[in-house]
C-alpha cells in the first residue's frame, strides 16, 4: 500500500506532538518530586542527589513516623508544632535531646517489621 505525502507528514506531525507531549508529562514530574524532595527534614545536600524511587521511599517513611509521633520528636526530627505549655516543652526537648544522650543509636521498627527510622551514631 502507496502512503501519501500527506498521510506521511500527519503521522510525522502526530508522533512529534506525542513526544511533545511525553516531554511535558516527564517535565511537570519531575518538578513534583523536586518539590517533594524539598519538604523532607533532610538537608537540602542530601535531597538534590535522590532518584525517584529514593524520594518515594524516604517520603512513606517519614509519613508512617508521622503517624506513630504525630508531633515528631524534636527540630531534627521535622516536628512543626511548637509548644505552649512547660509539659509539652519538656516533650519536646526531651525528644530532642534523647538521641545526644544515648551512647549508640535508635531505630524505630514498624509492626509489619520494615525499618521506619534509624538515627546516626552518636
Amino acid at each position: 500500500a502507496k502512503m501519501s505525502y500527506k498521510s506521511l507528514a500527519t503521522r510525522c506531525a502526530m508522533k512529534e506532538k506525542s513526544k511533545n507531549a511525553a516531554r511535558s508529562r516527564r517535565e511537570k514530574e519531575n518538578a513534583e518530586f523536586l518539590e517533594l524532595a524539598k519538604l523532607l527534614p533532610l538537608p537540602s545536600a542530601i535531597t538534590s542527589q535522590l532518584d525517584k524511587a529514593s524520594i518515594i521511599r524516604l517520603t512513606t517513611s517519614y509519613l508512617k513516623m508521622r503517624q506513630v509521633f504525630p508531633e515528631g520528636l524534636g527540630d531534627a526530627w521535622g516536628s512543626q508544632h511548637i509548644p505552649t505549655n512547660p509539659r509539652d516543652l519538656a516533650i519536646k526537648e526531651l525528644g530532642s535531646h534523647l538521641l545526644q544522650t544515648l551512647d549508640g543509636f535508635i531505630f524505630v521498627v514498624a509492626p509489619d517489621g520494615k525499618i521506619m527510622y534509624i538515627s546516626e551514631t552518636a
